[in-house]
């Protein structure tokens, strides 16, 4: 069956049912006998879908993490109340005292913020790599136990190459754990590259309507048993009414993200033939480091790009003025997004890009040609001041 077709039906009762799983919300699961309560526990060792407490999901969250699963080639999925909330169970399952973890320098910030505080207090060490790195020996030390892995990277949309990097991370057992929000499963699937854990904000495109905090973590065979572990022992979970509303936008999710892509890519080959423009950045553009690598083993882009414009350009007046670009942090809903950035903070080789202002853009679904003129007002007014 197409994954198109999948998106629609994963999750579906019996029928005559309803169309979409139904909103469960429990805590204690009742039972007739006591074997019946035995039995429960027992099958839920090995079977997650199996209700048994709240505390493990109900049967709406039990259907979305299948379908995620899924979507991303795992054996297992786990949901988290935020994304943040996924990638810290996700590191904590596979880091003790002691270990080494190392981290591309183009990772998220929050997961720097996560990294340089709880990391650091419970006694875990990190090194930040550069996102061209594929070979990470100079980096790794005895004690390195897993790789942080985001691609494209955040902010200035550096692609990686995850086959290679993957490949020499299994000469040292590594786990290698991924940032996977840009692709949400469906664009990037970096357990088909090497990776062992994907880990996506599902906050963004998966539920797609910007209501809905929620995070997943899905691992291959390799690693599930101690993430499942991690999970369980610290009590995660993601409230029924998040696990509805991140399933039914699901079902939009490839329409989504075909408009996204076609409005960002029209969006940014307009700044591109501005004067006022120095680089913009987008992985599907032919003049991205990365556009080869991205279109080898990803399906498209979603409504994310950066751009960086002449050292004297009036950026935070232009971000002012347009309207249709709401100034909001998160991305991956319906609406279009502008934001300031600073694409080479913390980058180990930051030189590489133009020193300019930088803004961050997310496409949204609204008319191309609407977008467009509001830019295009936008830039004009700043720049008659």
């Amino acid at each position: 069956m197409r994954r198109e077709t999948k998106l629609l039906h994963y999750g579906r009762p019996p029928l005559p049912g309803p169309a979409n799983p139904p909103v469960v919300r429990a805590s204690t699961i009742l039972h007739e006998t006591v074997e019946s309560f035995d039995d429960t526990r027992s099958r839920r060792e090995t079977d997650d879908s199996v209700l048994s407490y709240g505390r493990r999901g109900t049967t709406t969250a039990h259907a979305l993490m299948a379908a995620i699963a899924d979507m991303e080639g795992g054996d297992a999925c786990y949901l988290f109340p935020t994304g943040v909330a996924a990638m810290a169970s996700t590191l904590s399952a596979f880091l003790r005292a002691g270990d080494h973890l190392l981290v591309v320098d183009t990772a998220f910030h929050a997961t720097r913020t996560l990294c340089g505080s709880v990391l650091s207090r419970n006694g875990i060490t990190v090194d930040y790599f550069p996102a061209q790195a594929t070979d990470l020996s100079a980096w790794a030390k005895p004690e390195t136990k897993a790789v942080l892995v985001e691609s494209p990277g955040s902010g200035s949309f550096d692609v990686m190459d995850l086959p290679r990097l993957t490949s020499w991370a299994k000469t040292r057992d590594l786990v290698v754990i991924a940032d996977n929000t840009y692709g949400s499963a469906w664009l990037y699937q970096p357990l088909q590259l090497g990776c062992d854990v994907s880990v996506v904000a599902g906050t963004k495109y998966l539920s797609g309507h910007a209501d809905v905090m929620m995070g997943a973590s899905t691992a291959n065979h390799r690693a599930a048993a101690r993430l499942r572990e991690a999970v369980i022992v610290t009590g995660q979970t993601l409230a029924p009414d998040e696990a509805y509303a991140t399933l039914r936008g699901m079902r939009t999710l490839n329409l989504r993200l075909e408009r996204h892509e076609q409005n960002a890519l029209a969006l940014a080959d307009w700044f591109a033939q501005r004067p006022e423009v120095e680089s913009v950045l987008h992985p599907g553009r032919r003049d991205h480091p990365g556009a080869a690598l991205w279109k080898r083993d990803a399906r498209g882009c979603n409504g994310l790009f950066s751009v960086i414009f002449k050292e004297r350009f009036p950026l935070r007046p232009f971000l002012d003025r347009i309207e249709l670009f709401a100034i909001g942090t998160s991305w991956g809903g319906f609406e279009s997004l502008a934001l300031p950035i600073e694409p080479r903070k913390n980058r180990l080789d930051g030189h590489r890009l133009p020193a300019g202002p930088a803004a961050r853009f997310h496409a949204g679904l609204e008319h191309v040609d609407d977008l467009v003129n509001d830019l295009a007002k936008g830039m004009a007014g700043a720049l008659s001041n």
